[in-house]
């Protein structure tokens, strides 16, 4: 709020204070914790390997493809919904536990049609966490927002690439169930090192609810 009779200069220097982050070191850990979530996760491509493994045709699967982003694409107004009330810290949590529990379901040896539900239920992860992820970064680094998305992608970019190498390793020499167990497990282990790092009042620009 900008008091009356306060000079033009002071006005512009209020102005940018108040768009300066709460804490500008702590911007790297929560987008750290970010990028474990991406390595962590099981890529989309074994995804589908496993619902051939579980007997689902091979001419199914680009419907399901399909399926997976009309889920993901209509998530998305849900996930902005809940990051407005629930705050982005939060809705990341719900994101990262329901894939947990996807990738944990999803090891065992279930039904086709089983596998191809819980699949679709993959949408509902990127749809509740890409609103989240986004708004987040902008609201560590609301001045510089390229610098801090730059690093952001930069970041789960990289992380993609050995968890693809790892993961598609433990599928093939050790077995489906054990890789995406494996996910799940860290998954759940990165839930609650995001909510050590990321401190709500890291994630608020002054004077917002």
């Amino acid at each position: 709020v900008v008091l009356k009779g306060t000079a033009p200069g002071e006005r512009k220097l209020e102005t940018k204070s108040a768009l300066r982050p709460v804490t500008p070191r702590g911007f790297w850990p929560p987008v750290f914790a970010l990028a474990a979530f991406t390595f962590f996760r099981l890529p989309e491509t074994l995804l589908i390997l496993r619902l051939q493994d579980l007997g689902v045709p091979l001419v199914t699967i680009p419907l399901v493809w399909a399926g997976l982003h009309v889920v993901r694409t209509s998530a998305s107004y849900p996930g902005g919904w809940l990051v407005d009330h629930w705050g982005p810290r939060w809705v990341i949590v719900a994101g990262g536990l329901l894939f947990s529990a996807f990738a944990l379901g999803l090891g065992f040896s279930i039904s086709p049609l089983a596998g191809i539900a819980l699949f679709l239920i993959f949408g509902l992860v990127a749809g509740l966490s890409e609103s989240a992820e986004r708004v987040l970064v902008s609201r560590l680094e609301p001045v510089r927002l390229g610098r801090g998305f730059g690093a952001y992608y930069a970041l789960t970019g990289v992380a993609a690439l050995p968890a693809g190498v790892l993961f598609g390793w433990l599928y093939q020499h050790v077995g489906a169930g054990p890789a995406l167990w494996s996910s799940a497990g860290c998954i759940a282990l990165t839930v609650l090192l995001w909510i050590g790092v990321s401190r709500p009042a890291d994630l608020h620009r002054p004077g917002s609810t």
